[in-house]
């Protein structure tokens, strides 16, 4: 039964709840909820009094929400236990507490958040959304970056990624990702992999990094660096993805941007990254942002992209049914979600581009418990996760509505993160996903797939629109 509808009704509520749940208590010094996840760890009531009537209030919802799970009490309290679970619960509380209810559910400031580290690179890549090359504007000093840094760690932020441009060409990136460790963020790094030497990545393990992503747009050299623009770029990718596997992060990723020229060389390129001992293969697709308009039309045709979309599945699928091989996700395809939940029949699909519960590395932490949790409640949080749970940040400071989209919202160095996430009008249109029209409108996959919105924009130059890339059209059975 789907209880949610009527959950939704009465949102005043529940929005109280979230906002005691939420507050530091005056005389624990820290959040209600985190006085909760203790006593429910220890078994015992909190000494606090208030604290201790709010535990014994919300204790019967904690059994029901576990309950639907079918979590044990002992896998619950691991899951309680964890740092970033807790950090990232807290977060959708105090999403709720703004917000209400709903479906997909904002976070009170974004769970993730991919910054441009910096606009500079050392390749010219063809389809960068980001127009990467010579810096086109003031980037932050390091003393502001790591300012930065604090303010988003005192926001509450989980995951930052380091991107570009190339962020390894900025000398300061090692301080940076030493600095958002210790401010408690899980850091990740997105990078073309050239500049990915034995020493790099032993400074990137040691400063704090965890994951590591890196493109590879082909099996073979020539295919590789005609998208890249360099020649000799392959060779060099190839060895930062050997050396990063050998160092030993929690996951080495790869990810290909398809198009016509190396959609020959899907089944290679995977095939290549199995064999470098890769955890993770993306399928991106081009984005018009950037270099990526001028290139648009070298876009694979929907019966391509199907097939595409189908191959990497199977492969995720293989995975996941019996721990072997590489899991195939997609980025820029939220359909892909629908693809796998209308071949598993709801059991083994993608919820966002970089959650399906049957991650390598959380089932490693947690077992499959994080699975039956992610899959049961994946209309809350499934996905293009742009404006809910994920922004963009640019060199500057300056935060951004997703990656690719040249909208900047507010400067973080001057402006409080909360405060433009939940207030800012672009952001409170794009997250009214029940007023979605066109081909999305009429989907009703929304819950798990609700397309780009960004290309919906892009294209169309309104977010609630119909995603134009979508290869299947409408579902409305």
């Amino acid at each position: 039964m789907n209880i949610f509808p009527i959950a939704k009704k009465i949102n005043p509520f529940w929005k109280r709840v979230a906002q005691t749940l939420s507050e530091p208590c005056k005389k624990c010094g820290i959040p209600r909820l985190y006085s909760v996840f203790d006593s429910y760890i220890t078994g015992d009531a909190p000494d606090c009094p208030v604290c201790s009537a709010v535990y014994l209030t919300v204790l019967p919802l904690i059994k029901f929400v576990f309950g639907r799970v079918n979590l044990s009490k002992e896998d619950a309290q691991t899951l309680m236990s964890d740092i970033l679970i807790r950090k990232s619960m807290l977060n959708v509380i105090r999403g709720v507490s703004h917000f209400g209810l709903r479906a997909p559910q904002p976070t009170a400031v974004p769970v993730v958040i991919v910054w441009n580290f910096t606009n500079r690179c050392n390749l010219n890549c063809l389809h960068c959304h980001q127009n990467s090359g010579e810096s086109q504007e003031r980037e932050l000093t390091t003393d502001e970056a790591l300012t930065l840094i604090d303010r988003l760690g005192n926001a509450g932020l989980s995951i930052l990624t380091f991107s570009g441009g190339e962020p390894l060409v900025r000398p300061d990136i090692y301080e940076a990702v030493e600095h958002a460790n210790d401010a408690g963020m899980l850091c990740t790094i997105a990078s073309n992999g050239t500049l990915m030497t034995k020493d790099a990545v032993k400074k990137l393990k040691r400063a704090g990094i965890t994951r590591v992503e890196i493109g590879l747009d082909g099996c073979r050299d020539e295919t590789h660096d005609f998208l890249r623009n360099n020649q000799g770029s392959f060779s060099k990718t190839v060895q930062g993805i050997r050396n990063c596997v050998e160092e030993g992060f929690d996951e080495v990723c790869a990810t290909m941007t398809l198009h016509e020229k190396n959609i020959t060389e899907l089944e290679g390129t995977v095939e290549l990254a199995e064999e470098l001992g890769v955890n993770r293969f993306y399928l991106n697709r081009l984005i018009p942002a950037g270099r990526g308009k001028d290139v648009i039309d070298l876009d694979v045709t929907k019966e391509e992209k199907i097939k595409a979309l189908q191959y990497i599945y199977t492969k995720f699928y293989e995975s996941v049914t019996t721990g072997k091989g590489i899991q195939c996700y997609s980025r820029g395809m939220t359909y892909y979600g629908r693809l796998g939940y209308e071949k598993s029949n709801g059991t083994v699909f993608t919820v966002s581009e970089a959650l399906s519960g049957h991650d390598k590395m959380w089932l490693e932490k947690f077992g499959d418990n994080i699975s039956k949790i992610v899959q049961r409640y994946a209309p809350g949080f499934g996905g293009c996760s742009a404006g809910v749970t994920y922004a963009g940040l640019t060199a500057g400071g300056d935060l951004l509505p997703c990656v690719p989209a040249p909208i900047r919202l507010g400067n973080l160095l001057k402006e409080d993160l909360e405060d433009i996430w939940v207030n800012n009008e672009l952001l409170t249109y794009m997250r009214k996903r029940d007023e979605l029209s066109g081909t999305c409108g009429r989907c009703n996959y929304n819950s798990i797939c609700g397309g780009c919105r960004y290309t919906a924009y892009a294209v169309n130059g309104d977010w609630l629109t119909g995603d134009p890339t979508c290869p299947f059209g409408p579902s409305t059975t």
